[in-house]
């Protein structure tokens, strides 16, 4: 499976997600904005350590991913050291001076499969 491997995905995922949310795993649904994407990492409070164990069990391609990346994942971490709040606020920021980014990363073929791996991480991360 391939992998988002712009910036923009980049900060999607270290936004939220996750990688980076970079992070990408199946099938799209074309109309999900970046923030839906991304939303229930953004809202999260696991910390980094519990996303990145539950990436490595839940999404393998993803987790592989970063860490073959570490300046992804590095930026990932640095996320989830900040509030929900202000990762939220980081993404919305970012949208608004990108706003291309936002409209390519709603089209991209993967979306739907990054919501579902960042659904799945989040809803497990505090397992870990």
């Amino acid at each position: 499976m391939n992998v988002i491997r712009t910036r923009r995905a980049g900060v999607l995922l270290g936004a939220g997600a996750a990688a980076v949310v970079a992070l990408a795993l199946a099938p799209a649904t074309a109309s999900a904005s970046p923030a839906d994407l991304v939303a229930p990492l953004l809202e999260s409070t696991c910390t980094f350590d519990q996303v990145d164990a539950a990436l490595h069990d839940k999404a393998p391609a993803l987790a592989s991913f970063l860490d073959q990346n570490p300046g992804y994942k590095d930026e990932l971490k640095a996320k989830f050291a900040l509030s929900p709040a202000e990762r939220q606020a980081e993404l919305d920021q970012y949208l608004k001076d990108n706003p291309d980014a936002a409209n390519q990363a709603a089209s991209d073929p993967r979306a739907g499969g990054i919501a579902a791996a960042i659904q799945q991480v989040a809803d497990s991360c505090h397992n870990y």
